[in-house]
């Protein structure tokens, strides 16, 4: 009766290591449970050309951000941007790479959108779409919220291709969930 039990207990041991998982779980692609980050922020961009000087040489920048985790070092962004004074608009969307996984994660970025610079002018030759870049870093404070920190670089392509560069800080807001991790098998 021992043998039969010490083989009984042999084979469910080989067994179990045989069609064992990699504990460790390496090499498996992960995303985050929570992708969606969401909050605001506020800066100031420096007008470049003449043309967009004679509007304002700086402009206070109010920013509704919107951040979502796509892969490891890829993310998405959408901000929805108001230049003061005045009714400057406009809104951007476009991909940021992340260098970092850490509590500290420096990226840079590059995307599209439209932006309205307020003259005395018709709709369309203040009007025009846009190309943003930018670099920055993200710290996370807590598990909800982080700080941002960017240099952006805009240009539109309105009548007098206005351009800028600033200068704008962020507070973004997520779930509690946004570093717990799904193992992605498929």
């Amino acid at each position: 009766m021992k043998k039969l039990l010490v083989i009984v207990v042999t084979a469910i041991s080989c067994g179990s290591v045989l069609h064992a998982a990699d504990p460790s779980e390496e090499g498996v692609p992960t995303s985050p449970l929570k992708i969606y980050g969401g909050g605001f922020a506020v800066g100031a961009l420096m007008s470049i050309n003449e043309e967009l000087q004679d509007v304002s040489k700086q402009f206070f920048r109010l920013s509704f951000v919107n951040t979502f985790s796509v892969r490891d070092h890829l993310g998405l962004f959408l901000d929805v941007d108001w230049f003061i004074p005045y009714m400057n608009a406009g809104a951007d969307v476009g991909i940021d790479i992340l260098f970092s996984r850490s509590d500290f994660r420096p990226f840079a970025g590059l995307g599209c959108g439209a932006h309205y610079i307020d003259r005395d002018e018709e709709f369309g030759d203040s009007f025009g779409p846009s190309i943003t870049a930018h670099a920055g870093f993200t710290l996370d404070l807590t598990d909800n919220v982080a700080v941002r920190m960017r240099l952006p670089y805009h240009i539109i392509f309105n009548e007098r291709r206005d351009h800028g560069v600033g200068l704008d800080f962020g507070f973004i807001f997520s779930s509690r969930f946004k570093k717990v991790r799904k193992l992605n098998y498929n």
